[in-house]
């Protein structure tokens, strides 16, 4: 009788506990698809989130015309001789042949990271920062593979153009298609966010730990003034002053990350990925709280085609995640590329089969 008594003790125990696992596991799968439903899901094969532009041709701005990565030189808006584009036109052309495939793989996801220059939130531009974010479960690494915004290649159905010209020409969809075409790597999905998202993120997290140079401080400082005027405030508003290290906002952090007046646009892309790492290290110390009041904030401001499934299998892999080396590198690869001036722009023209084959060795590795 008593033995009777313990297991039945032990079985409403049993079931208590399931049923308090059941309801736990319920409530959490809730609370995620309500902040997923947050965010701006865009289903496959459907327009993009970014309207698009009825354009032709190539995109020329006076932000294009005579744009350099050497630092302090204004580029001859005269274009290259005709021979040396000639010569990258037919590069593109012999590297976009049709028998060439995209690569992939079951061990490897890759997402790409889209950072929108639009001025205004929820508005359209082009992609200011790129970024290829492939997980390898087989080797244990996240590869960033940064891609420079001023490649010359073939952008699908328009002219040859700059790699950034794709997203403001037809979205993501169509910044995804020209870089498995040029690049023959197969993009699984992609997020898109713009400045103002950005900006708040970073202001959430309490600013970003950077060194500011004195050449730094006018070109960050414009971008600030930019954005404050948007925004309808005193372009001083949040200028720098001095140089040192310091705690930048999210408004100062933006203008460390676009410049590219300064220095080469390699070191530009290696900024973008330096802050998006202290980014993601001070997010991974925030506690649930705040967790929720991020989301709350930022979460409707991001654009992206990844499944609610599939967020909630990235979800849960975070803690596993933390544990893989993180491998940062850009494209196009030292001593693989030549500045050209094409349509009075200032392009960057490739060798392709270099730089694709040392992506497919870095994020492959087999």
């Amino acid at each position: 009788m008593k033995k009777d008594k313990v297991l039945k003790i032990v079985k409403i125990s049993i079931i208590t506990m399931l049923s308090i696992m059941v309801v736990v596991c319920i409530a959490g799968y809730i609370i995620i698809h309500m902040y997923i439903n947050k965010m701006n899901l865009i289903k496959d094969n459907s327009e993009s989130e970014v309207t698009m532009n009825e354009v032709t041709g190539n995109i020329n701005t006076e932000e294009d015309i005579g744009e350099t990565a050497i630092e302090g030189q204004q580029m001859d808006i005269t274009n290259s001789p005709q021979e040396d584009i000639d010569n990258i036109e037919n590069v593109i052309r012999e590297n976009t042949k049709e028998n060439k495939q995209e690569i992939s793989s079951n061990d490897v996801y890759n997402i790409l990271l889209i950072g929108c220059d639009s001025r205004e939130a929820g508005g359209s531009g082009r992609s200011d920062a790129m970024i290829i974010v492939s997980i390898n479960s087989k080797t244990k690494k996240i590869i960033l593979t940064s891609l420079l915004r001023d490649i010359y290649l073939k952008i699908p159905s328009h002219n040859n153009n700059r790699l950034n010209a794709a997203y403001a020409y037809g979205g993501a969809e169509l910044l995804i298609d020209t870089i498995e075409e040029n690049f023959q790597i197969d993009i699984d999905k992609y997020i898109s966010i713009d400045f103002y998202t950005f900006i708040d993120v970073v202001d959430f997290i309490g600013g970003v730990s950077l060194e500011v140079k004195e050449k730094y401080i006018p070109i960050i400082n414009n971008y600030i003034s930019e954005i404050n005027r948007q925004n309808g405030v005193k372009e001083s508003n949040d200028h720098l002053t001095k140089t040192g290290n310091y705690v930048l906002n999210g408004k100062q952090t933006l203008g460390y990350v676009r410049n590219r007046y300064i220095g080469t646009d390699f070191e530009r892309t290696a900024r973008q990925r330096e802050v998006l790492q202290k980014i993601f290290d001070k997010i991974k110390d925030l506690n649930l709280i705040k967790i929720k009041k991020m989301s709350d904030q930022v979460l409707p401001q991001v654009t992206t085609n990844l499944s609610e499934k599939k967020i909630i299998s990235l979800f849960m892999s975070l803690p596993t995640y933390k544990n893989y080396e993180i491998v940062q590198w850009s494209i196009p690869m030292e001593d693989t590329y030549s500045f050209l001036t094409i349509n009075r722009m200032s392009v960057i023209g490739i060798n392709f089969n270099k730089n694709i084959n040392n992506l497919h060795k870095k994020v492959y590795e087999d």
